[in-house]
Parts: structure tokens; C-alpha cells; sequence
């Protein structure tokens, strides 16, 4: 009687040649995590080493379960068999559906590497099961099953390379039984060996450098383990893919989104999935699958549309459509393709978000925007999940199992959707949809009638969507006016602001040329050069007067020279003028420049100008003395009111033909855009009465004669709405041209407003994004304040232990001293958290000054070395102290320190000096001869956000203000002491 033989082979053609690739041989493996009732997968690759490492929480297997279970090829590991009891279950959880049928998915581990160790082990037992496979074995021809034997092994604890090499030598001495039955060839038999060799995983001690391991050396502990080894190369390239592309890897294509986290009320992950790949030998690692990069309920949300329904067992979708989170449509979407029929494929689920494929078009904020369409770009798509485990490929972009993309590339402007403009679900069952069933390959479904109904329903559904909800043109339905509407609405807001952000930047940098000019010839002495020109100048007018013989023609030339010399000074003084900046909104560090600019121009005011109309005063006395005329101060004063009065008169009048022609503008342009609107109008009406004369109404219906009235009636009602919203637009604009006098006699204008408005809300903002970095950094430090003093104090006292045996044994005291001071240079770094901890148990005290250089100098005393920083104190600073808090003070050195020593060596001058003083009220200076301040800086370096460092963050400065204001304090720029260039002060708050 003849029987069916199983060929060795058999495996490799089930397992690695039939999966897809390594991702989806993962996935497969994570389905596997998922029927053992995981709750936790952890995936560790060790690109170094070639070591891949996949482990579970699950109910893992007993040694008879492995051998009868795992070992067995075929359906019996899941599936209902008369002969074979069901794999247990984890009664303590709620009931899973088994995702794997096949029985092939644990023979998909051969496509991620050439051989796996397994360490698996059952509740309730001290026992854990070991197995050694090497799958390139089962790629040669000729072998039965029979002939080949798997290492398996019961351990009670993690086993040791020792007992990993004992399995290696049986597996061996296998190979060598085969070489001397002709079975396999002499190059193969040592390619596996030395395959076999190489694996050097000793489990307890490599399961140590895990994260997040949990030991199997407990009664209730259970689980598997793959140590996989060598992997193969091309993991490498799933993993990082195109270096400098925007695409998603294939990694993350297939391995993102294995449950459903983006709808809004989505199931709860039964699995926390971690992929940790460690690139280097240094114990750092990458999440590959971070949650974050994913699409979240948040992303969801935000979308500008959303569809949520139901396909009944007929396929007839009935469900909510949500546009522009402005209106919610109770839709129904019929389906004919199975004459109404009970389809194979059953009821299911859909639930979808998408995003306008241009930004113009869309509600969400730029920044919401930016985030959610870089995602979508990576993982858009529809996302098919079978009881919340997501089915593969579906969700990938590139595979266009509904012809979305088909049909975009033939009709562009009635295809409204776009697989990359899209993220959602459709949710199946194993209890509604078991006729939908995977392909061995798990490459989709098995594409039976089942699918066909699935695939039909699903393009007839976007067909329809896209012809009931997103078309703008004369066919289009009701529903869509709400986006055609809304669409063009925000086009063209986005029209108007681009325009108005336009005209903006070119006024904003006419502005900032101006102000740059202005402090180019402030800082290069220009100014006061040109000042002292005109006065030079003057007084040479004023010398030639002396030849003057007729005392009247000289008094009067005294009068024209003083005022030609003001009207001079006053041109120049107005030529230097920035104007106040009009059609943009001044903030951040160029609202700081002008502000600067603003205090300059007073200074000069006082320091220059007014002491140049001084000197022309004195220069007028002088001529009168010198030459002894006189001159009548009656007319001297009337011809300076009348410069005065000409000047003022002068300015205004141009004022106000500049404002005369704005209006004649603005009227005319008004009166264009009516007389437009009025001809578009007229030209519809007659476009639409010329139809008449193609309709034979004799030959059609009432019914029909109703609808080709209302078709042409909405061609003139379109028209007319979209004029009426125009010219309420232009209204509104019009109206909202204010201005009003106050008590003061001054005129507060709509501009105005605005700009205040703007400026609280940009400040409003910047604020916001500042406090959420603030907030981070704090709850980081909270979280780690406990296991930082913990770890320190363990260290210390493994330290003092190592000391006692360092002093018995002579071998031990070189570590113990290379470790100490290792540390010791290390704790100078650590030690700058104590008094930051200190808040949480911080009270008042008097502080020497003396200690907290001692506390700056253990911190900063390697950066002082290496740039050879002097480090000085006055005697006035040695006998200083300050009543405070800690954990305030100590901060606000080491920030002021910290900047000194960066600009100082930025500087690179040869006697680099940090000078520390104190006067007598507890006033305390930080002065260094480094960089200079820019007179523009000088405010804003306490701003948050500014900085001159390259990288830098600009907080430092400005927390350590607002730390020393809620104690009382503050810190400013002083005056630069002695010998300094910048002197920061420390003082007390005056009441």
C-alpha cells in the first residue's frame, strides 16, 4: 500500500516562501502573541550583533504542547479537531477569536533569520522549553521529515551557553549522520555548521540587556521567546527603506496600526507593541512603531470630514456624514450589484476621516495640517480589521484594492478621493464576516465572492459619496453646495490673506531696512557726524556775516541763517525717522528693535538735537554781540513759528492727499466691482433666457418642465448669492473703518485695535507653546527626582563596599580608584540637581556667597580649565551673603556662569575673566570682559525664545528672572564694571 511522504522542504515552501516578507512574517508572529493572550510584545534588534529578538507574554507552551502543537504542521493548533483538544485559554481575559488557521505562522520566522532559539514556558510550572531549529536545513532537496531531528529541551532556569552548545553539537551531530548517508553534499553539511557555530545567545545572560523583561524564574510567569540568528540583510532595508524619501518603510507599512487606536471611540489594544532597534553597540534604540507616528484619535477628530455608518447584510450603507464639521447628513447609500441580496460577505463597519488635498481648502490649523497630511503622505488609506486585528495589506497606499487611485488618474476632477488623503476603518468579525477568509500568504483575502461583494460595496460607496457630497458643478446634488460653498469660502480667504501677508512682508522689510539702516549709522557715530556738519556749517554762515556792511541786510541774515540751520537739523531729524509700522504686525524681536530704535531717538533728542538748537542759540548771540546788532526778537520769534507753522502745514496737507486719493481709490474700485457684478449678472440671465429657445416644451412633461426650471433658476440664483456675499463682505469692510476722540483730545482708530488685539493674541500664543515646554521639562524632572537620588545613593554605597574589598585586595584598589574618580567627575555634573530638588523640601536660609562659588566651581571647573577662565572674587563678595531659597539662587548663578564661559570663549581674547562682587544692601554682580551686549539686545535677552547662541533656546535668562521675582528678587544688565564688558545684577525688588 502506498502512502504520501513529507518532504523536508515542505516547510520552507509553507513558511518562509510563502510569506510576503519579514514584515509580514512579524505580523504574523504578533497575530500568534495575540491568540496566546499577550498582553505585551517586545521586539529587540541588535543590528550589530545580527540578533533578533521577539518575546510574549502569553500563555506560552509546555514541552508536550511544543512537540505536539507547534512541531505539527497543519490546522490542528487552532481549529476545532475531533482528535485534538483545543489550545488552552486565558479564562481571566475576555475570550479572543484565534487569528491563525493555517498552522503555517509559526513557519514564518525562517523569513526573518536562518535559525531561532525558542525558550517558552506554561503557569505553574518550573519548567521552561528549549528549541534549537535551523531552517536551512529544510531548503535541502531530498530530505524527508523523518530525517531530520529538532533539539528540544526541558531547563528549570534560563539556559547558559554550556547548555545552548550541548543543543548546537546534537543538532550537529545530526548534520554529520546526514553527510554519512550521501543525504546532504559536503559544502552544504559545513555551511549549516558553521551557521550553527556562530550562534553564541547565551539566554541568561543576553536576557538581562532586555528592556523590559520579565523572568521566567517564577511559578506565574509564561511566555515565548525567539532569539533569532543570523538575521537577514534585508531587515536592514525594511527597517530604513529610502533614506531620503517621505514614504513610509515597509516595517512601517506593514507593522503600524496592528489595532485600531485613530477613531474616536476605538477598542482598546489588546496588545502594547514595542519594536526596538538598537543601531549601535551603546544601548540606545529607536521605536519603529512609536504609537505617536501613528494617526491618534486626535488626528481623527481634527480631519475636515468624517464618515461613520453601517452596511447592512445587504450591503446598503445607512450612516452619518459629517462636512467641514459644519453640518451632520443622515446618508443612505444604496447598492444594487447583488439585486438586493443577502451578500457573502456580511454586515460591517466603516468609519473614515479626511483631509482636502490642498491646504487652501482645509479648516484645520497650519501647524494640525502640516502633522496629519505628513502622516497621511506615510500611512493613508483604508485599514480593513478583523475582530480589532488589523487584516494586511490593507491600509498600505500602494495597494489599490478599491481602484481609488484608478480612478483619480482617468477622471481627476470627479474623483473626489485619494488613498493618501484618507485614514480610517472597517471594522469585520469573525462572527458576521467568517466567509471573508485570508490567504495562506496572509496577502488579503482569498478573492472569492465573498471579497467581490466587500470590494463592489466599498467602490460603489466612494463613487457615490464623491457624486453626492463633492462636486461643484451643475450636477451637482444639494448636499454638495455645503463644500462647494465652504470651499470657496476658505479659497478665497486664503486668497486674501495670502495677498494681504504679501503686501505685508514687503512692507515689513521696507521697515526693518530702515530700522537696520538707522542703528548702522547710530553704531558707526554717522548721527552725530552729520549733526556736527550742520553746525560746523553753520557757524562758517555765520562768520561770513561779519562783512556785511548794512546792519539791517546783517540782521536779517542772522534770521535766515538760525532758520536754515533749524530747518537743517529738523530735515535730518526727520530723515533718520523709522515711521510707525502700518499694514503688519510688529512683535517678537523686531517689536523689541523698535522699541529700542524708540528710546534711542529720545536719548538722541536730549543728547544731540536739543543741544545742537542750544548751540545755534549761542551762535546767534554770538553775531549779535560780536557784529553789535540788533535784532528785533518780535520778528526772530514770528519767522520760528512761521518754519514751525510752514513744516506742520506742510506734512499735513500731504497727509491728506495721500488720504483723499485712498478714498477716490477705494470708491472707484467699489464702483468697478458693483458694475462687474452687475454684468455677470445680466450675461447669466441672458445665457439662460437663449436656452429657452433649445427647449420644445410642447414635447416635454410637467415633471420635467419643473426640474429644467429649477436647473436654470439655480444658474441665476448662483450668481446673484455669490454677488450679494461679495458686496456684504465689501460692507462689512467699509464699516468697519473706526475711529474716535478721547478725553486726551487723541484719535483711537479700528487699526489700532486690531494691532492690540493681534500683538495679545501673538503674545498669547508664544506664551502657550512656552509654558507646554516649561510644563514638560518639569513633570520630567518630577518624574525623575525619585530615581535619581535613589541611583545616586546606590552607587555611593556600592562604592564604599568595593572600597572595603579594595583595601584586602591590591588587584581591586587601581578599579576602585579609576571608578571613583570617574564618578566624583560625574557627580559634579549630577550634583547640580540637588538643589533643584530641593523645592519639594526647600526652606529659607542665609547662604555664604563663598559656597555658592565653591557649588560653581565643582560644576564648571573642567569647562573653566580647558578655555583658561580666570575665576575672581572681590573681598566685598567673600564676606556677602544672600537670605533665600537654594534651590532659587543656585539656577540663576549657574545660568548667568554658564553664558559667561560660552561668550567668552566665543570672544577669543587671551585674559578671559569671570568677576564675582557683592555690595553692602546684598546686591550681587556677575561680570565678565567677554562679547559685548548689543545695544539692541539689551532688553530682550530677558525675553523667552530670544538667544545669540547658535542652537540655543532662549529660556535660560528669562526663567531665572521670573524664578527671582517670586522671591523677591530680580536680575538685570548692569552697567559693565571695571575692567568688564557685561555685569549682570542680582538685587532685591524695591517695594
Amino acid at each position: 500500500m502506498a502512502k504520501f511522504r513529507t518532504r523536508a522542504r515542505t516547510l520552507d515552501l509553507l513558511g518562509r516562501q510563502q510569506i510576503a516578507g519579514i514584515p509580514t512574517a512579524i505580523n504574523e508572529l504578533l497575530k500568534n502573541a495575540h491568540d496566546a493572550y499577550a498582553d505585551n510584545v517586545d521586539i529587540d534588534y541588535f543590528r550589530k550583533e545580527s540578533i533578533f529578538v521577539l518575546r510574549d507574554d502569553g500563555l506560552g507552551m509546555s514541552k508536550y504542547d511544543f512537540e505536539n502543537r507547534w512541531l505539527t504542521l497543519g490546522t490542528e493548533s487552532k481549529v476545532i479537531n475531533s482528535n485534538t483538544p483545543l489550545p488552552p485559554v486565558d479564562k481571566s481575559k475576555k475570550h479572543r477569536n484565534q487569528m491563525g488557521e493555517k498552522g503555517i505562522g509559526r513557519l514564518a520566522i525562517a523569513s526573518i533569520g536562518k535559525q531561532v532559539l525558542i525558550i517558552t514556558k506554561v503557569k505553574k510550572s518550573e519548567e521552561l522549553t528549549v528549541a534549537l531549529i535551523n531552517w536551512q536545513i529544510f531548503e535541502l532537496p531530498g530530505l524527508n521529515l523523518d530525517d531530520l531531528i529538532v533539539p528540544v529541551k526541558t531547563y528549570k532556569k534560563m539556559p547558559s551557553l554550556i547548555q545552548i552548545d550541548t543543543m548546537k553539537d546534537e543538532l550537529i551531530n545530526s548534520l554529520d549522520d546526514l553527510l554519512k548517508r550521501k543525504l546532504i553534499n559536503k559544502v552544504k553539511h559545513t555551511e549549516i555548521i558553521d551557521t550553527i557555530s556562530s550562534f553564541n545567545v547565551s539566554p541568561n545572560v543576553f536576557s538581562r540587556k532586555l528592556t523590559r523583561f520579565k523572568s521566567f524564574e517564577h511559578e506565574d510567569a509564561s511566555g515565548t521567546i525567539f532569539f533569532v540568528s543570523p538575521v537577514d540583510d534585508i531587515l536592514n532595508s525594511d527597517i530604513d527603506g529610502d533614506g531620503n524619501s517621505k514614504e513610509a518603510t515597509k516595517i512601517e507599512k506593514m507593522l503600524m496600526g496592528f489595532h485600531n487606536t485613530m477613531t474616536i471611540s476605538h477598542p482598546e489594544p489588546l496588545l502594547d507593541i514595542v519594536f526596538r532597534d538598537y543601531r549601535s553597540n551603546d544601548d540606545t534604540y529607536v521605536d519603529i512603531i512609536d504609537k505617536e507616528h501613528f494617526f491618534t484619535s486626535e488626528d481623527f477628530e481634527q480631519a475636515d470630514h468624517h464618515f461613520h455608518g453601517y452596511f447592512d447584510e445587504y450591503g446598503q450603507f445607512k450612516g452619518n456624514i459629517r462636512i467641514y464639521h459644519e453640518k451632520n447628513f443622515e446618508h443612505i447609500v444604496n447598492w444594487s450589484g447583488n439585486s438586493f441580496n443577502l451578500t457573502s460577505c456580511g454586515p460591517f463597519e466603516i468609519n473614515l476621516a479626511y483631509v482636502q488635498g490642498d491646504r487652501r481648502h482645509s479648516i484645520m490649523a497650519n501647524e494640525d495640517y502640516a502633522r496629519v497630511t505628513s502622516k497621511s503622505d506615510k500611512f493613508g488609506g483604508l485599514y480593513i480589521y478583523k475582530d480589532n486585528i488589523r487584516i494586511l495589506p490593507y491600509g498600505d497606499s500602494d495597494y489599490d484594492y478599491l481602484e481609488i487611485e484608478k480612478r483619480r488618474s482617468k477622471h481627476a476632477g470627479l474623483a473626489f478621493f485619494s488613498y493618501r488623503r484618507m485614514f480610517g476603518v472597517l471594522s469585520l468579525s469573525q462572527k458576521e464576516n467568517f466567509k471573508l477568509k485570508e490567504k495562506a500568504g496572509r496577502e488579503g483575502f482569498i478573492e472569492d465572492q465573498a471579497y467581490k461583494n466587500l470590494r463592489d460595496i466599498l467602490k460603489n460607496f466612494f463613487i457615490q459619496l464623491a457624486a453626492d457630497f463633492f462636486r461643484d458643478d451643475l450636477k451637482a446634488g444639494p448636499k454638495a453646495e455645503i463644500w462647494a460653498t465652504k470651499k470657496n469660502e476658505l479659497l478665497s480667504s486664503h486668497k486674501a490673506l495670502e495677498k494681504r501677508e504679501k503686501q505685508a512682508r514687503v512692507k515689513k522689510l521696507k521697515f526693518e531696512t530702515a530700522l537696520n539702516y538707522y542703528f548702522e549709522n547710530s553704531r558707526n557715530g554717522l548721527i552725530e557726524q552729520e549733526i556736527n556738519s550742520i553746525l560746523i556749517n553753520g557757524e562758517q554762515l555765520f562768520n561770513n556775516i561779519y562783512s556785511l556792511r548794512d546792519p539791517d541786510v546783517a540782521s536779517q541774515k542772522i534770521i535766515d541763517v538760525e532758520t536754515q540751520l533749524r530747518e537743517e537739523l529738523t530735515s535730518y531729524k526727520r530723515s533718520i525717522l523709522v515711521p510707525v509700522p502700518r499694514g503688519f504686525l510688529l512683535r517678537g524681536e523686531l517689536k523689541q528693535d523698535y522699541n529700542t530704535y524708540l528710546a534711542a531717538i529720545d536719548e538722541l533728542e536730549v543728547k544731540c538735537f536739543q543741544p545742537a538748537i542750544d548751540k545755534i542759540d549761542k551762535l546767534v548771540e554770538k553775531a549779535v554781540d560780536e557784529y553789535q546788532i540788533k535784532i528785533s526778537k518780535r520778528k526772530r520769534l514770528e519767522q520760528a513759528v512761521d518754519f514751525i507753522s510752514i513744516e506742520a502745514k506742510k506734512i499735513n496737507i500731504e497727509k491728506r492727499k495721500t488720504t483723499q486719493q485712498v478714498v477716490l481709490d477705494i470708491n472707484k474700485r467699489v464702483k468697478d466691482l458693483t458694475s462687474d457684478l452687475m454684468i455677470d449678472l445680466d450675461n447669466q440671465i441672458r445665457i439662460v433666457k437663449d436656452k429657452f429657445k433649445h427647449i420644445a416644451i410642447e414635447n416635454e412633461s410637467d415633471l420635467d418642465l419643473v426640474a429644467k426650471r429649477n436647473e436654470l433658476a439655480t444658474e441665476i440664483t448662483a450668481i446673484s448669492d455669490r454677488n450679494t456675499n461679495i458686496l456684504d463682505a465689501v460692507i462689512r469692510q467699509l464699516e468697519g473703518i473706526y475711529w474716535e476722540k478721547d478725553e486726551d483730545n487723541n484719535y483711537i482708530t479700528s487699526e489700532q485695535i486690531t494691532d492690540a488685539l493681534g500683538e495679545e493674541v501673538e503674545t498669547l500664543r508664544e506664551r502657550i507653546h512656552a509654558d507646554v515646554e516649561l510644563s514638560q521639562l518639569g513633570l520630567a524632572v518630577s518624574i525623575i527626582h525619585h530615581e535619581f537620588n535613589s541611583t545616586v545613593r546606590s552607587i555611593r554605597t556600592s562604592l564604599r563596599d568595593l572600597k572595603a574589598w579594595s583595601d584586602v585586595n591590591e588587584d581591586l584598589d587601581g578599579v576602585y580608584k579609576n571608578i571613583k574618580v570617574n564618578f566624583e567627575h560625574l557627580d559634579g555634573y549630577l550634583n547640580l540637581f540637588t538643589p533643584l530638588n530641593r523645592r519639594l523640601q526647600r526652606k529659607k536660609e542665609e547662604i555664604k556667597l563663598l559656597e555658592i562659588k565653591s557649588f560653581l566651581i565643582d560644576l564648571f571647573k573642567n569647562r573653566i580649565d580647558r578655555h583658561k577662565i580666570s575665576f575672581k572674587h572681590t573681598k566685598g563678595y567673600a564676606k556677602g551673603m544672600i537670605y533665600g531659597f537654594r534651590s532659587s539662587f543656585y539656577p540663576v548663578f549657574v545660568n548667568v556662569i554658564d553664558n559667561a564661559i560660552y561668550w567668552l570663549n566665543e570672544s577669543n581674547i587671551d585674559d578671559k575673566t569671570i568677576r564675582l562682587h557683592a555690595d553692602e544692601d546684598g546686591s550681587v554682580y556677575i561680570s565678565n570682559n567677554g562679547s559685548l551686549i548689543d545695544e539692541r539686545d539689551r532688553d530682550r535677552i530677558f525675553s523667552l525664545g530670544f538667544s545669540r547662541k547658535n542652537n540655543g533656546r532662549g529660556m535660560g535668562l528669562h526663567i531665572s528672572n521670573e524664578v527671582l521675582e517670586t522671591i523677591g528678587y530680580k536680575l538685570t544688565l548692569d552697567e559693565p564694571r571695571d575692567g568688564s564688558t557685561v555685569t549682570f545684577k542680582i538685587s532685591m525688588v524695591e517695594e
